[in-house]
């Protein structure tokens, strides 16, 4: 589990620690035992990687059972107050889409979505990628091409995983406009990032990607 996290000396995760529980039981830990916030600090701080997690899906579900804007603004500066502590890409991704992303569709804050864009830290970066999740499942197409614009030239490969995978997922609802942001930029573009974005693509269509052909046609 260290090296799946790259916890190992000189890895994105150096220094994490972990119980070695699964993911599936300390969800359904989580749906039985939904702590209230304040009760929360010591998890989501803890030096123990499944215990960060669990905190993060309690705050999720209290996001998702939040019945106007103060107790999601709660939930989110909840989330915002120890963000040093999701510093992992499952993390990030399992928070970003149901936290973020949400807030910001719901709230239209541009700011916060800038805030986190903006960081100094690849995982508040990742978190604003990510984010784009949840307005794709609202069929907007806008936020996930103009964060791929920004950070497609990334220097971290977790964040050509990120885009990748943003762009694999709104293909599924509108590949015209994946396949314009890739053939445009095509030449620049990470090759773990390109694979990830024509994952699902027929056969024929991703080898003329992988070898630039398609740029001929």
């Amino acid at each position: 589990m260290p090296k799946f996290f790259q916890a190992l000396p000189g890895g994105y995760g150096e220094g994490d620690q972990f119980l070695g529980v699964r993911v599936p039981n300390t969800r359904r830990v989580a749906k039985a035992y939904p702590l209230p916030l304040e009760e929360l600090t010591d998890l989501i701080s803890s030096a123990f990687h499944e215990e960060r997690f669990f905190a993060l899906v309690v705050m999720c579900q209290h996001y998702q059972k939040a019945k106007n804007h103060q107790q999601q603004q709660a939930v989110l500066a909840f989330y915002q107050r120890y963000i040093k502590y999701v510093n992992n890409w499952d993390l990030v991704d399992c928070s970003a889409p149901k936290i973020v992303g949400p807030y910001i569709w719901q709230h239209q804050d541009w700011e916060l979505l800038e805030q986190f864009a903006s960081s100094s830290s690849m995982w508040q970066q990742r978190i604003a990628m990510v984010s784009c999740f949840y307005y794709i499942r609202q069929n907007d197409v806008d936020l996930t091409i103009t964060l791929a614009k920004r950070f497609h030239t990334h220097a971290h490969p977790l964040m050509h995983k990120a885009v990748g995978w943003m762009l694999r997922e709104l293909a599924k609802r509108d590949k015209p406009a994946v396949e314009a942001f890739l053939q445009q930029h095509l030449s620049e573009l990470p090759r773990e990032l390109l694979r990830y974005s024509i994952e699902h693509f027929d056969e024929p269509l991703r080898q003329s990607y992988l070898s630039g052909s398609i740029l001929e046609s």
